[in-house]
């Protein structure tokens, strides 16, 4: 894999590969942009010819070529591997087979699945009930037939005895999440006859029939239910959900999806995103609806960019996707009390990631799949006068409390300021501020007090992690992390600064701090002291990090408020400075330290400590 990149890196310049899609200016020995990742007027997003890499100031993405298709065109790494060897015109060499293969096998299997289910449906045991049902939902043939809806029949192995005589081991199919494996704790159970095996007699008879592994200790996930199958971009089946059919079994969840799997996480997929991210591009913006039946029943009233979360809340990485095709989105959701909340959720995590948000609001109906079936036009026409996500949630506020009175003007304000603490725009923040002080009849700065208690109430509820398991950042570097950062961006523009401290061999503790900087003394020589060989040596979150750093140090914010480079001739005579700041930071800490010790002493009554500790205290005091 390695060699493939290098060689597809060295036959494609990042300008021209950029050049395709952004208009680049040069400045310097660089060329500058307008970020296509985020909106902004004043040029952010630089790139190295150099170092064959960029960076956006605004947004902080960046990256190499390989990074920058993966933003632009949705595409998975293997995927913008293929786009740009084919451009660089290098034959990629065969990786990773077994991994690969697993991966395509499991692929296979569910595309078979999804051709079984669909053939049930039109053919087999839902020929006429369940594709009465979906045309009585509104849905015409030519729709389910895009969607490859289908039919998983009942029974407990129609499915997996389907893709054993196909040549699947069940080790495979369990792979794709179509089975169920039984609990220890379950009876042993043919699920061919539906009787339980009560004797060791008849649990030996029935495995010397060679099916007592399958059949007893697997079965189908999905049975008597329409299946939806989840696509990923390029229109691959990675997982269903599947819905209770009518007349089945109601105690059951109405709708089962499949679980986590090699291929399918449900925190990243969109349903109905093959089809949706053409339209979205050309449109400029995505509709967001709650359920599978709404993607289908819009797109079939001749709205294609529509998508919907599959059984889960939004997420961060579905709106990460979704800003590859647009920065602008409308949410249709249930009109009921959980939609009203998903609505809210959803669209605080979109304004903290500077989505332009508005909502939709329906004329009747539960939702867009009722309005889309009685009528079409009253649903686009919903869509076409979607209200702005703040001017939304500010009618609804005064609409339903008393601003005149104190009670009313203190549940306006809460429901309204935790949304406008949530956007990125500090402009927005303040246009906001003053319209909800002036409906209230309040002052400015009464709100912006309560806007910092509701920015700390947000940031404790959030804890410390994120909805994706990811620890939340913050800022708590003390000022010698920062000098170090200062010192290895110096480093990595300067490969003779790099050179000097390297072989200098004066490495104090504190530079052992940064996992870069190390990483760059230790293996400086073996690198020739070179920015490239170092990037492609590192681990991605070092290699993020240099390319950072990199750019970081390279720039600087002009009297313009635009980006300007540093002048080369500028940056050695920074060095004396961040080593002597270096050096009387790391006296601060051991002054604190010492005084820490020096309590200590006090409390034990250690004389002889004591004595030491001071004499140690002015000593560094003194320098």
């Amino acid at each position: 894999m390695g060699t493939d990149l290098e060689e597809i890196k060295s036959r494609l310049n990042i300008v021209d590969v950029l050049g395709e899609y952004l208009r680049l200016d040069k400045t310097g020995t660089n060329y500058r942009a307008l970020c296509p990742f985020h909106n902004e007027k004043s040029p952010s997003f630089m790139v190295s010819e150099e170092k064959q890499i960029w960076h956006c100031f605004g947004c902080q993405k960046g990256g190499d070529i390989f990074s920058f298709v993966m933003e632009m065109e949705g595409l998975e790494f293997r995927d913008a591997l293929r786009q740009l060897a084919e451009k660089a015109g290098v034959e990629l060499k065969k990786v990773a087979p077994g991994t690969v293969e697993k991966k395509n096998r499991t692929l296979e299997i569910l595309e078979l699945a999804t051709k079984f289910y669909e053939i049930q449906l039109w053919k087999g045991a839902g020929k006429e009930k369940i594709v009465n049902y979906l045309k009585e939902r509104g849905l015409t043939e030519e729709s389910i037939k895009l969607f490859r809806l289908g039919y998983a029949p009942s029974g407990w192995r129609n499915v997996l005895s389907f893709l054993l005589n196909r040549g699947y081991d069940v080790g495979e199919i369990m792979q794709t999440g179509l089975l169920v494996q039984k609990k220890d704790s379950e009876p042993i159970r043919n699920y061919e006859t539906g009787t339980n095996l009560r004797t060791d007699t008849q649990i030996r008879s029935f495995a010397d029939s060679d099916k007592f592994v399958d059949s007893n200790r697997y079965y189908d996930r999905f049975r008597d239910r329409i299946i939806f199958p989840i696509c990923d971009y390029s229109g691959r089946v990675l997982g269903y959900s599947a819905r209770v059919a009518p007349g089945g079994d109601e105690s059951q969840a109405k709708y089962v999806n499949s679980p986590e799997t090699e291929v399918y996480h449900k925190s990243k997929a969109l349903y109905g995103i093959d089809k949706a991210k053409s339209e979205i591009k050309q449109k400029d913006f995505a509709l967001l609806v709650e359920g599978n039946m709404d993607v289908i029943a819009a797109s079939q009233a001749g709205i294609k960019n529509v998508v919907a979360v599959s059984g889960t809340a939004l997420t961060p990485t579905q709106l990460d996707t979704l800003k590859r095709y647009t920065k602008n989105l409308k949410m249709l959701f249930d009109m009921d009390a959980a939609g009203e909340a998903a609505t809210k959720k959803s669209l605080k995590l979109a304004l903290e990631k500077n989505i332009a948000v508005q909502i939709v609001e329906l004329p009747f109906g539960k939702d867009a799949a009722d309005v889309a079936k009685n009528n079409p036009e009253k649903l686009r026409d919903a869509i076409s006068k979607s209200k702005s996500a703040m001017q939304y949630l500010y009618d609804k506020a005064f609409g339903t409390f008393d601003s005149t009175a104190s009670e009313g003007k203190r549940k306006i304000s809460e429901a309204l300021l935790e949304m406008i603490e949530s956007l990125a725009s500090e402009v927005e923040k303040s246009h906001w501020i003053k319209k909800l002080a002036q409906g209230l009849d309040v002052t400015e700065k009464a709100l912006t007090t309560e806007l910092k208690k509701a920015k700390l109430t947000n940031r404790t509820s959030v804890s410390q992690k994120t909805q994706e398991g990811e620890k939340v950042l913050t800022d708590d570097r003390q000022k010698i992390d920062i000098l170090l950062e200062e010192l290895t961006g110096l480093m990595l523009i300067l490969p003779d600064v790099w050179r000097s401290m390297a072989l200098k061999k004066e490495h104090h503790d504190y530079f052992f701090r940064d996992k870069l900087l190390k990483l760059m003394l230790d293996k400086g020589v073996e690198f020739n002291f070179d920015f490239n060989r170092l990037t492609e040596n590192a681990d991605r979150e070092l290699k993020l990090r240099a390319e950072k750093l990199f750019f970081r140090k390279k720039f600087r914010l002009g009297l313009n408020n635009s980006l300007e480079e540093v002048s080369m001739e500028e940056l050695p005579q920074e060095l004396p400075g961040i080593l002597a700041e270096l050096k009387k930071e790391t006296k601060k800490i051991k002054l604190v330290q010492i005084t820490k010790d020096l309590k200590l002493a006090e409390n034990r009554k250690d004389k002889a400590a004591l004595e030491f500790l001071r004499g140690e205290f002015e000593k560094i005091l003194g320098e």
